[in-house]
């Protein structure tokens, strides 16, 4: 089930972490990241914004947690 309002990254994260039901929750996840790699592509070109980039690499973690927790999806590190 799609998203149809665009999220910032920030955003689409918070609802994934408070969303429950799996759908709407899977949405989110690839909502997410698909805004974190758009957000990384426009700040490849800075050496700036370093708070962000730690946001975006403990979000990257929360969401691998989700995936995992929530969705049931296999752990890639195991």
């Amino acid at each position: 089930m799609p998203i149809t309002e665009t999220l910032s990254w920030r955003e689409s994260y918070e609802k994934a972490i408070q969303e429950s039901d799996k759908t709407k929750l899977a949405g989110y996840v690839h909502e997410t990241e698909a805004g974190i790699f758009k957000r990384f592509q426009e700040l490849a070109s800075s050496s700036d914004h370093h708070e962000e980039r730690a946001e975006i690499e403990g979000a990257s973690a929360g969401l691998l947690a989700i995936k995992i927790h929530k969705l049931g999806w296999p752990d890639p590190t195991k």
